[in-house]
């Protein structure tokens, strides 16, 4: 960058503050005034590039978006381009008044001291060394704030007969924030200054250190800030509303802790002298209204403080309606803790984090969890993540209650495919934050769980975080790392000792019964007693998630947007992402914008019973809800039944599931296998399906003639989620229709066809959502865009109707192009799932479009094959080597390869077939009598883990995706195409490993029993073996047996209920409808076209 650098400018013994260029700090909105002289400002290329930057942000390229941003501040695009080409000169003149705060910066330079370290009172700075580095260079701006300061202690010293503070170390005490708000401000434009001193040579010192002191010494010179502040001078106006607003703020608190003192000794130490305040911890959260936040404070008793700068009223309120709860019968009693309201703030006491002392007490901390979910739930509450919460022993704390009675935006988006979903999660115990769930997977990297009931250490950020490496030298630079996450104290401990939540699910699903039939028998006293004390108290609006405003707040200090405001400006208005699927948060903009520019994070508020909003300065934004919280609050403890409680359990079991990491790694055995007596009657297996079905049309969630549902699914095989139903076949919407639609069909009731053609109008929409929204599309049979191509075909010949066809067709021709792009080769995502999907077109449907499309799909893998020792395989961005199985690796692949050579008959995918048939029988363990699991995440933790070389070799499972049953189904139905003499023994060798270690598992297909017991059908099926035949009954009667007994179990964590195909509720039911009548339901393990076609 070539520009004349501030370090390297004359030094001068006069300030120049009549210069042009303070002027660049000014907002957009301060340029308005006098602005129709804008007309004769000539236009430069830098403006119009600057403009059309501008425009170029996401949403402004598009629709009316940037016409209605200058709207908002009355502008034209005439007027932005004039401002934007303005000089500093020409808006100096135009504006011709001098800012407040260029006056208050020119006071602090003409009164200076010359620096002297020991005039900061830094002793009582605590934190990172880089939040001191930079403070003795602004030593300038900050001696008459501290002047003013010592001046109102002094104040209050004399005005109030007692203090409880000591005079002579107040001052360092509250001095000790300042520096950890100042140096996120300043420090990248000095670290840039830095850099550019040391390229220019201008920096002294044998070592980085030495020159990095040089830096600093220089800049502690009479004019060595000046300058920089001059040429970055909305960093200098920050600065000083900065010191101003700090300065405020402490003199606030110290009035308010005099004038409250006889109160908070009454409340909080009767009878006891707490001493003089000796620590305080400020900055606890963000900053709001104006520089204040929360803070803790310890005195010289041991006596600890909680002072909070907003009003307490639904704090107190809460602590009341928790003790009303307790007399009325709530056994087990929750904890409450003091409160001093006092209108505009207000002091709480302070929780200590405490560990219990013995597994009773853990087991009451979970169900008094359970309690409050159910009490949240009841009270529309959100935002309760784990820093909200504090495990005092055998109790959960609750320690921020702001975000009561929160209002609802609703989504105006009604016509995407997840809306009924979304909007059962939204209007759950989800929503309240305490149930375990992961943010910001990306990348292969498993998300975070910051919820009250999670948030278990050794986390870290989900995305790389700026951090500064090399302080205190001239290398001193920002990188970007994936950081540890801060431990919050929400999860209890027995003995010192972490628990796993997972094993207390009945504890809190416990807590949550008994508190809710609790207020279900109080309902009418809670609607008009309890609830409308809270009717007026201020109650936080969270419109946006705070790390987007902190993002914004971190990025408006970096170098390139501080020496004009403008650029500044352009920054904010990244605040209008989001404004297209959320038009209301057009209305609060301007709000956000004035908060960020102060330095503050953007804070909003309302009250129960008021559909209006109060922006941090008190504005009113009327009717922006759709109604009082206080409405929702009453319908949602009207609508408590039994119905509603046995959903909410299913919610609250579901986010349990979701709390371990891993796909199959986290399931355990969850089935009692016991022998029967009783044969699997074709009567007792369509009756089981008949009750999947019946299970699958209760939960549908209808909406607008579409059908669709919950469940937990894997995400990306590295975690769960529970989620709306996509598209796929694996997990979502079109194995439930797929299900659906052969049981309407095979039982002749027309509900089971009704809901599975509702669930096919969702599906439509989401398969036209996914084709318009990515332009890489993947095109797996499982997981992708050849999804509709298999159901189309089932569907069709099901419902007779052709027309099914001709819309796979469509499909067909569109993912063409993206054959080549497929990176994931597999059955489930990849070539070869497509290669059968397009086959069972063709057994519907034949054309030779249809032959030539799955033709260069076995193309496309051979052309990707890796040569491997015996054989054939093919690697994946995420798996370097090879995978055996049938899901994702050389047996599913070679399965597909052998039909497609017989479709075409060309022997050439024949040949790689065998080939990749050979790499994994290089792989065949004589001692298990299996085929290991190459995954490289079978074990997963929570740590930054990135070892890529970990070997999972002697990990072995016996399942359709991988291991020994799904590789002994590849090579059954591949007899058809191709034998050998070591294929039957391999088949053996399935057969018995599945029989031997493939059942007690789940009753799913993909991981699960009747996933298995398909190796088992096709073996009988194909092969005519009277002890497969055997197996095969005596295991389908267990299995029945099982189901009857134990419910559904599926292949998820906890054996939570979910919907999919693969591995849930549609699965067992499709596999019970085939076991009933195979000659009628074709193998969707097998991707088989439909029957007789």
């Amino acid at each position: 960058m070539t520009r004349e650098t501030t370090s390297s400018k004359v030094q001068h013994t006069r300030y120049e503050w009549n210069t042009a260029s303070w002027y660049h700090a000014l907002t957009l909105n301060e340029r308005l005034p006098a602005r129709a002289s804008l007309a004769s400002v000539p236009i430069s290329e830098k403006a119009r590039w600057k403009l059309a930057r501008w425009q170029e942000q996401v949403p402004f390229q598009a629709g009316t978006f940037f016409a209605d941003r200058l709207a908002l501040d009355g502008l034209s695009e005439e007027d932005l381009l004039a401002l934007l080409a303005e000089t500093p000169e020409s808006l100096q003149t135009r504006l011709s008044s001098s800012p407040p705060w260029l006056e208050a910066l020119r006071k602090a330079f003409d009164e200076r001291e010359p620096f002297c370290e020991a005039a900061l009172p830094l002793e009582d700075v605590k934190g990172s060394m880089g939040d001191t580095l930079f403070v003795g260079v602004l030593h300038a701006l900050l001696q008459p704030g501290l002047k003013r300061l010592e001046q109102g202690v002094g104040e209050l010293v004399r005005r109030y007969r007692v203090v409880p503070f000591d005079p002579t170390t107040i001052v360092p005490l509250l001095f000790a924030h300042l520096p950890k708000l100042l140096f996120p401000q300043v420090s990248r434009t000095l670290v840039l200054e830095l850099h550019v001193a040391r390229i220019e040579g201008r920096l002294v010192g044998e070592t980085a250190q030495e020159r990095f002191q040089h830096f600093i010494t220089q800049l502690r010179q009479e004019d060595g800030i000046w300058p920089i502040l001059q040429e970055y001078s909305v960093l200098a106006r920050q600065l000083s509303i900065t010191i101003e607003r700090w300065l405020t703020c402490e003199l606030e608190f110290l009035e308010r802790l005099c004038a409250d003192w006889s109160l908070i000794q009454c409340t909080f130490a009767p009878g006891h002298n707490p001493g003089v305040l000796t620590g305080i911890e400020a900055g606890v959260g963000d900053t709001h209204r104006g520089g204040r936040s929360v803070r803790v404070l310890s005195f010289h008793s041991g006596l600890r403080l909680v002072y909070k700068p907003k009003s307490l009223a639904v704090d107190q309120h809460f602590q009341e309606l928790l003790n009303w709860l307790n007399e009325q019968g709530y056994e087990l009693g929750f904890r409450t803790h003091k409160v001093l309201d006092r209108g505009t703030y207000g002091w709480v006491e302070y929780i200590e984090a405490q560990t219990c002392l013995s597994s009773d007490q853990v087991e009451r901390f979970y169900q008094r969890q359970g309690a409050y979910l159910a009490l949240l739930y009841a009270l529309e509450a959100t935002d309760f993540h784990a820093e909200n919460l504090i495990a005092a022993g055998e109790h959960p704390v609750l320690i921020d209650l702001e975000a009561l009675f929160h209002p609802r935006v609703e989504d105006d988006d009604s016509s995407h495919p997840d809306y009924a979903g979304l909007q059962a999660i939204g209007y759950s115990v989800y929503r309240i934050g305490l149930l375990p769930y992961r943010l910001w997977s990306a990348n292969g990297r498993a998300g975070v769980d910051v919820s009250g009931l999670g948030g278990q250490a050794g986390q870290f950020s989900p995305t790389p975080l700026p951090a500064w490496k090399d302080l205190e030298t001239d290398q001193m630079r920002i990188v970007h790392e994936h950081l540890p996450l801060n431990t919050a104290h929400n999860l209890p401990q027995l003995h010192h000792r972490d628990v796993i939540v997972q094993d207390y699910c009945e504890s809190v699903l416990f807590g949550f019964r008994s508190m809710y039939c609790l207020l279900q028998r109080q309902r009418e006293a809670l609607l008009h007693e309890q609830l409308p004390r809270f009717l007026h108290d201020e109650i936080r609006c969270v419109l946006r998630p705070t790390r987007i405003y902190s993002l914004l707040a971190r990025e408006s200090f970096h170098p390139d947007v501080l020496r004009d405001a403008l650029d500044r400006e352009r920054l904010l208005d990244r605040l209008w992402i989001g404004v297209e699927q959320a038009p209301d948060l057009l209305r609060v903009i301007e709000a956000e914008r004035e908060d960020l520019r102060q330095g503050d994070i953007p804070y909003f508020t309302t009250s129960p019973g008021s559909r209006d909003l109060l922006t941090s300065s008190g504005k009113i934004i009327p009717a922006f809800f759709a109604e009082p919280s206080s409405e929702t609050v009453q319908r949602c403890l009207c609508g408590m039944d039994e119905q509603d409680l046995e959903k909410q359990c299913w919610i609250i079991k579901s986010s349990f599931a979701t709390a371990a990491l891993g796909s199959t790694s986290a399931i355990g055995q969850h089935l009692q296998l016991m022998s029967s007596a009783i044969p699997a009657s074709m009567e007792r297996l369509m009756a089981g399906a008949r009750a999947a079905g019946d299970w699958l049309c209760e939960k549908a969630l209808f909406h607008n003639g579409c059908a669709s549902w919950l469940g937990v699914n894997a995400i990306q095989e590295r975690e769960w989620r529970l989620v709306p139903a996509d598209m796929s076949l694996y997990s979502g919407t079109a194995g439930i229709v797929l299900f659906l639609a052969y049981l309407g069909a095979l039982t002749q009731e027309p509900r089971y066809t009704t809901v599975a053609r509702a669930g096919l109008a969702t599906f439509q929409l989401q398969v036209k959502r996914q084709m318009q929204a990515f332009t890489q599309k993947g095109i797996g049979v499982f997981e992708g865009l050849g999804v509709p191509v298999y159901l189309y075909a089932h569907v069709g010949k099901i419902w007779n109707d052709e027309t099914f066809f001709r819309e796979a067709e469509e499909i067909v021709a569109a993912l063409s192009p993206y054959i080549a792009q497929d990176q994931t080769f597999d059955i489930i995502g990849g070539a070869a799932g497509y290669i059968l999907a397009l086959l069972s077109l063709y057994a519907v449907a034949p054309s030779a479009q249809l032959l030539s499309m799955a033709r260069q799909c076995g193309e496309h893998l051979g052309t990707h094959a890796q040569m491997m020792p015996g054989g054939k395989g093919w690697s994946t961005k995420t798996m370097p080597q090879p995978l055996t199985g049938f899901a994702h690796g050389a047996a599913g692949i070679a399965y597909s390869l052998f039909a497609l050579s017989t479709a075409t008959r060309e022997a050439r995918f024949c040949d790689l077939a065998r080939e990749a048939m050979e790499y994994e029988r290089h792989l065949f363990s004589e001692e298990k009598q299996n085929w290991p699991d190459l995954r490289q995440w079978n074990t997963v933790d929570t740590t930054d883990s990135t070892d890529d070389n970990a070997s999972s070799a002697d990990i072995f499972m016996t399942a359709w995706c991988h291991g020994a049953a799904g590789i002994g189904l590849a090579r059954l139905h591949s007899l058809r195409h191709f034998q050998d003499t070591q294929m039957y023994q391999e088949i053996e060798s399935a057969v018995e490993t599945t029989i031997r270690s493939g059942f007690g598992l789940s009753h799913s297909l993909c991981h699960g029993d009747l996933g298995n017991l398909e190796v088992l059908l096709m073996g009988a099926t194909l092969l005519h073996k009277p002890s497969y035949q055997h197996h095969l009954e005596h295991f389908t009667a267990m299995l029945l047996e099982s189901i009857e007994r134990q419910g559904w179990m599926s292949g998820t964590p906890l054996a939570v209920e979910t919907p999919g195909f693969m591995i849930g509720i549609a699965g067992i039911g499709y596999e019970l409808l085939r076991l009933a009548q195979p000659e009628r339901v074709p193998s969707v393990l097998l991707l088989m076209p439909p029957q007789n076609s």
